[in-house]
């Protein structure tokens, strides 16, 4: 009995560490999500900003150099001078209209909570277009909205780069010059490194729901319990390949910032801008590890035979089919049972009614 108990405590405790392990997944991967999220959303304004700062700060225009080589006209002609003159207006006018057009026909559709669009025509879904003159008033709002940020962040054109430098490294700002004078040159490693950080979160995030590309022509061939010590020893595996390539990034990072302190925190550094080495590779051993461990619970789980081996398309096909289940069963009125109706009288059995007449006719 005491051994019984023993053993009995014992299986509480082990369900307990997986039910408080399975939450400090899921926190890891909130937390994850949310960097990538995050990381993609700064490299994506990062890199717009760049992008238009080429464009903002470029003397010529590259719609009047496109329109130029399709007619013909060569470089510094008279033709050429004109058309440069009038592509400012004119791209002007085609952004203006896009962004009216943008407001005119975008949806009001609602992102979350969207329901049930069944049967609902397209102007039933999406609503209204905007008036004209509320998407007027828009239009006018986001080009002036756009073109103060321009001003702020890279200045007006006015005076030459090399005296915003001189005023940008004395710490004083000029109207004229903005913030950065001389554009985001940290903008490109900045995104790479957003990048590094992205796939690696990625692949561990693709760890946790089990998508990684993975071999089973043998493993489905192979019966149940040898199916599911075939699971056990890949997860485990896989685990000690993530674990060694874990170290060995560790090994790397640390001498990255050896070399970094060494230096003074000088050297070390990415081109363009001054983030260490050590700090953007960091994520390389950290990733590993989360892999490592979360290929150690799925090999865990396929032993127990609990592993969901769907594939991701038809994991989400199941989830809508139990949700629209669900939907439909809370929608049903319940149904009262039918009351007991009496069989039909049978036709070779006299009726009570003849009875009764016959009796009347006696």
């Amino acid at each position: 009995m005491f051994v019984l108990l023993l053993f009995l405590r014992a299986g509480h405790r082990y369900d307990a560490s997986v039910e408080s392990l399975k939450k400090l997944n899921h926190w890891l991967y909130q937390i994850e999500r949310a960097i990538v999220v995050f990381s993609l959303l700064i490299m994506s304004v990062v890199v717009f900003l760049a992008v238009v700062h080429r464009r903002y700060a470029d003397p010529e225009s590259v719609l009047a150099n496109k329109v130029g080589k399709w007619i013909g006209a060569e470089r510094d002609t008279s033709t050429w001078q004109t058309l440069q003159d009038i592509s400012g207006p004119v791209t002007l006018v085609l952004i203006a209209v896009f962004v009216y057009l943008g407001f005119r026909m975008a949806s009001r559709r609602p992102l979350w909570n969207v329901g049930d669009e069944t049967g609902k025509t397209a102007k039933e879904i999406h609503g209204e277009p905007l008036p004209h003159l509320k998407c007027a008033i828009y239009t006018v709002a986001t080009i002036l909205g756009s073109y103060v940020l321009m001003v702020l962040l890279f200045g007006t054109g006015k005076l030459e780069q090399a005296e915003c430098i001189e005023l940008h490294q004395a710490d004083d700002y000029s109207f004229h010059c903005g913030m950065f004078p001389a554009g985001l040159a940290w903008a490109q490693p900045l995104g790479l490194i957003l990048s590094l950080w992205v796939a690696f979160l990625g692949a561990s995030m693709a760890t946790k729901d089990n998508l990684h590309l993975k071999v089973e022509a043998v493993q489905k061939a192979l019966p149940e319990h040898l199916k599911r010590i075939s699971g056990l020893l890949s997860g485990l595996l896989t685990a000690a390949f993530c674990m060694l390539l874990a170290y060995l990034a560790y090994e790397w990072v640390v001498s990255m910032k050896d070399q970094w302190t060494t230096s003074n925190h000088l050297g070390g550094l990415h081109d363009g801008i001054e983030i260490p080495k050590w700090a953007s590779f960091s994520i390389v051993p950290i990733a590993y590890v989360l892999m490592g461990v979360r290929f150690i619970g799925i090999g865990v789980l396929a032993f127990k035979g609990e592993l969901d081996e769907l594939p991701p398309e038809l994991r989400e096909l199941k989830a809508k089919e139990a949700e629209a289940a669900a939907k439909s069963s809370s929608k049903e009125p319940a149904k009262e049972p039918a009351a007991k109706q009496a069989p039909p009288p049978d036709a070779n059995e006299p009726s009570h009614d003849t009875n009764d007449e016959e009796e009347d006719g006696r």
